[in-house]
This record gives C-alpha cells, sequence and structure tokens, in this order.
C-alpha cells in the first residue's frame, strides 16, 4: 500500500506542470508603459514606416525586395501596435524570416 501511495504521490507531481500555465502575465507598470508610451510610439512607426515605404519603393522594386521592406516597415509596426496583448512585448516578431543570399 506504501508503495502504491508514493507511485501516486510521484505521478501527480509530473502531471502538475501540464497544467500550470507558462504564460507570464504582466505587471501594472509594462501595462502602463506600453500604453502611454509604446502604443504611441508604434502608431507614430506606422506612419513613418509607411512614408518610408512608398518613398523607397521603386528602389525595393528593382532589387527585388518590395515584399521584404514592405513587411519590415508597415506590417511589422502594425502587428506591434495592434495585435498584442497589453503589456505583452517579448514574441510579437516571432514569424521573422531569415534572408539568406
Amino acid at each position: 500500500m506504501k508503495k502504491i501511495s508514493i507511485l501516486f504521490l510521484i505521478l501527480s507531481f509530473l502531471a502538475i506542470p501540464n497544467l500550470i500555465s507558462a504564460k507570464e502575465i504582466p505587471s501594472g507598470g509594462e501595462i502602463m508603459i506600453d500604453t502611454i508610451i509604446a502604443r504611441p510610439l508604434g502608431i507614430a512607426s506606422i506612419g513613418l514606416g509607411l512614408g518610408l515605404f512608398i518613398v523607397s519603393s521603386p528602389f525595393s522594386i528593382i532589387s527585388g525586395t518590395f515584399v521584404q521592406s514592405g513587411r519590415r516597415l508597415v506590417v511589422y509596426p502594425l502587428k506591434f501596435t495592434f495585435t498584442r496583448g497589453l503589456g505583452d512585448f517579448p514574441g510579437y516578431m516571432e514569424e521573422l524570416e531569415l534572408v539568406q543570399d
């Protein structure tokens, strides 16, 4: 009986990490910094990136990097500003593609 109890205890301790979520909850300070500083800067970077993308489009078409420059200058600032949760800074650009020549 004692062996069964020990085995049950060991198995239950092994199952606990699967029940607990590893996602970190942002603190109030992180949410405030995101709301006051990061989101407005994200909106400004969308406008600046869009302007730079329009100006650099003829050159990026010639060099064959039109799509890549559009992603970097317009899409990633849009994702940073509008698709992530408040205070959630890491991992918003996990889908980065490495360009190999």
